[in-house]
Parts: C-alpha cells; sequence; structure tokens
C-alpha cells in the first residue's frame, strides 16, 4: 500500500502499535479530540456480537496483531502475491474485516461477495476473476467444492469455520499460529484494492475495479462531513459484507478513529436491531431504506435510543413518508446518500454543515453536495475538510470519481 494512502486509510491504527506501526518504541500519547479527563475515548476499533451472547472487541493495537497475522497467512500458506486476487464470500463474521485489512497489507486484491451465491454464481466470478484464493464459511464450502475443478486459478480455499474439511485451509488455525511480524507491501496509489461485481440488472454482472488511492479519498471525506465521525462515535452499518456499502464503512470508519460495530444478523429482524440501539451505546446508524420502512413499523416509542445521534441511509430510494415517521418518533434526521459500485458517496441530502460534528439536531438541508474531491465539480474546493489537504501534486488531484 502507497505511503499516501496509508497515511489515509490506516492512520489510525497507528495511534498505538497499529497495523504498520513501528516495533520496540513505546505507543504515543493519544491526542484526544475533545477534553474529556485528558484521555482518548476508550471505544475499541472493533466490536461484534452475535446477539446470544458471543461478543469480539478489538483495540486500534489488537486490530493491528490480528491484521499483520492475517496477512502472513495470505502470504504464506496461500502464497498470495501483490495483484492475486481473493474472493471473500462470507457473512458478518469478525474475519471478513480481518482478512480486508490484509489484503491491504499484502497487496492482494479482495473481491466480496454475497453468501447466497449459488454454484452457477460462484463458477462466473472465479473464472471471471481469475481468483487465487477463495475463504468462506461452512455453509457455503459444498458449493464452491462442486465447481473448484472447473476454475484452474483458484490454488488455495480458506474455511473460516470451527471445523476441519478435506481439501480446504482452517482459517482460525492458521492465524492463531501465524507470526505478530509482517512489513506492509509497498503499492502505488492507481495499484487494484478491490474489485465488485455489479448487479447485472441489464446483463452478466460485471467486474468494477477501485484502486488503492480512490476508496481511501472519498471515504475520508465522506466520513467527515456526511458520516461525520469522530473518535468518539460507534458506527453500525446493517449492510450485507458483499455490498460496497460494507467497505465504505470500513475506509470512512478508521481513518476517523471510529469503532466499527457489528450485528451478525443472520435474519433481518427489526425488533433485534431496535433493542441493540437501545441497549448498547451506538451513535452512528446506516441502513437502506427498506429496513428503515420496517423499523417505522414497530412502536418506536417503546424504545429509548439514548446514544444514537446520527443517522443514514442509502443504495435505493427514500420515501419521504419513512423520513417523516421516522423523525416524527425518535427526534433524528434520516440523511440520504448516493453512490454506486463504480464510484465512492457522490452525494449527500442534508449533509452535516462543517464544523458541526454532530448535526442530526439541525433540519436536514435537503441538497446534494459532492462529497468527493473530484475535477469535475466546484462544490469539492469548498469543502473546509479538503482546503490544504490536496494540490496539484497529489493523487487526488487526478483521480476520477469511478476506476
Amino acid at each position: 500500500m502507497s505511503l499516501w494512502l496509508r497515511g489515509l486509510v490506516l492512520q489510525a491504527l497507528r495511534s498505538t502499535r497499529g497495523v504498520c506501526g513501528p516495533r520496540g518504541q513505546p505507543p504515543p500519547l493519544p491526542v484526544p479530540q475533545k477534553i474529556v479527563a485528558g484521555h482518548r475515548p476508550p471505544n475499541p476499533a472493533f466490536w461484534w456480537v452475535d446477539g446470544m451472547g458471543a461478543e469480539v472487541k478489538w483495540s486500534f493495537e489488537e486490530l493491528g496483531v490480528q491484521s499483520r497475522k492475517a496477512a502472513n497467512v495470505l502470504g504464506g500458506v496461500c502464497g498470495l502475491q501483490p495483484g492475486d486476487r481473493m474472493m471473500l464470500v462470507l457473512p458478518r463474521l469478525p474475519e471478513w474485516w480481518l482478512v480486508s485489512v490484509a489484503c491491504m497489507r499484502t497487496g492482494a486484491v479482495m473481491i466480496p461477495g454475497v453468501s447466497q451465491l449459488t454454484e452457477k454464481d460462484l463458477k462466473y466470478r472465479l473464472q471471471a476473476s481469475r481468483a487465487k484464493s477463495i475463504i468462506t464459511s461452512d455453509s457455503l464450502a459444498p458449493r464452491v467444492e462442486a465447481i473448484s475443478a472447473d476454475c484452474p486459478s483458484l490454488q488455495t480455499k480458506l474455511l473460516v469455520s470451527d471445523s476441519s474439511r478435506p481439501g480446504w485451509m482452517n482459517f482460525r488455525e492458521l492465524l492463531r499460529e501465524a507470526s505478530t511480524e509482517h512489513d506492509c507491501v509497498r503499492t502505488k496509489a492507481q495499484d487494484p484494492l478491490a474489485i465488485y461485481f455489479t448487479s447485472g440488472t441489464t446483463g452478466a454482472p460485471k467486474m468494477v475495479e477501485h484502486s488503492q488511492a480512490s476508496y481511501g479519498l472519498g471515504f475520508v471525506a465522506s466520513g467527515r462531513q456526511w458520516v461525520a465521525l469522530t473518535e468518539s462515535d460507534i458506527f453500525w452499518n446493517t449492510t450485507d459484507t458483499a455490498w460496497v456499502k460494507a467497505a465504505w464503512t470500513l475506509f470512512s470508519a478508521w481513518p476517523n478513529g471510529s469503532c466499527i460495530f457489528v450485528h451478525e444478523l443472520p435474519r433481518v429482524d427489526a425488533k433485534v436491531i431496535l433493542k441493540t440501539l437501545s441497549r448498547l451505546p451506538i451513535t452512528t446508524l446506516c441502513c437502506v431504506p427498506t429496513l428503515f420502512r420496517l423499523l417505522v413499523q414497530e412502536d418506536l416509542t417503546r424504545y429509548q435510543f439514548q446514544s444514537l445521534r446520527h443517522c443514514l441511509t442509502g443504495g435505493e430510494a427514500l420515501n419521504p413518508d419513512v423520513r417523516e415517521k421516522w423523525k416524527s418518533q425518535t427526534g433524528l434526521e434520516l440523511h440520504e446518500g448516493y453512490g454506486q459500485s463504480e464510484t465512492v458517496s457522490s452525494t449527500g441530502a442534508g449533509v452535516p454543515v462543517p464544523g458541526h460534528l454532530h448535526p442530526s439536531s439541525q433540519p436536514a438541508s435537503g441538497r446534494a453536495s459532492c462529497l468527493s474531491s473530484c475535477p469535475l465539480c466546484d462544490t469539492c474546493q469548498e469543502l473546509p475538510c479538503l482546503q490544504g489537504e490536496t494540490d496539484n501534486k497529489s493523487p487526488s488531484a487526478s483521480l476520477p470519481l469511478s476506476v
């Protein structure tokens, strides 16, 4: 990964030992955004729950250690080299986020996929992408086995499971034994980072490639301006790991020092979501409009969201009645955004006012603002968060919205 991108995407992970931080040196003193007893807010970097009592919490230092171990698995027994492609077909398990960071460390290109992929879908994606490795769970392993003989590029198969399976390497076992020492591969800004397959609405799904720079730049901007994240925030994005919004969360949260919260949610349940928001100190929520439509059908007066301050939505059209019902019953605006598989977050309605970290108490402006530093729009030049951060010599000066 280029030094420039590391400074954007992984700067929060350097706060202690970090993903690429120095070894053998004491961690620097934190610089708190707000003076609260002189300490940085004690939020973890990653917080996962399964709804049945199990949970995983990683500090930024622990995330750094685990990601170095995961990178050694990818570059060691899997033999992945920079530019090699790896399919990630996992439900909302901690390993998805861990392997995503490990891919960045090793220069491997991650290709997320939904767990509902059929044998035909898997075969098409593996053949089209020429992926050399795949990581998945027990439920999908039989489907991969059924078509792997037709995918000559596929060399290694990783299984996220507590049990073994013939022909597969157990990722959790390998992770436990892996070394914690790893040096990030140096990549260039335009080297590939991730590939997403489009929905295939008008034909076969097509591959969309994002570079090492495009996601890092785009989501640092939207993370500050639209998502309004700070070091004290806990951000819950309910999207499936296969969709681009899962990566959007990763790249918008950690550069701003925020915690990513994940609920396994094996199936959509409005009551589970509302109870989780009431019980845990989640400050920022992002759901698709369809899910907000389910939430407003519940009696929201039964729930008290003590910490929730900022709500976002995107991925499809938001009906005005859903926005109005959510606002009337919770007092919180829904800030709608727009983007595509080919882009980052492109526009946002009710974008937070610069200088206000949590503008949920302010009325939505109702107008769209550009969220990316693009050469096609004058709006970007007016964003205070970007002034002084880009110039004609920086990679962002010529970076297109889509790759």
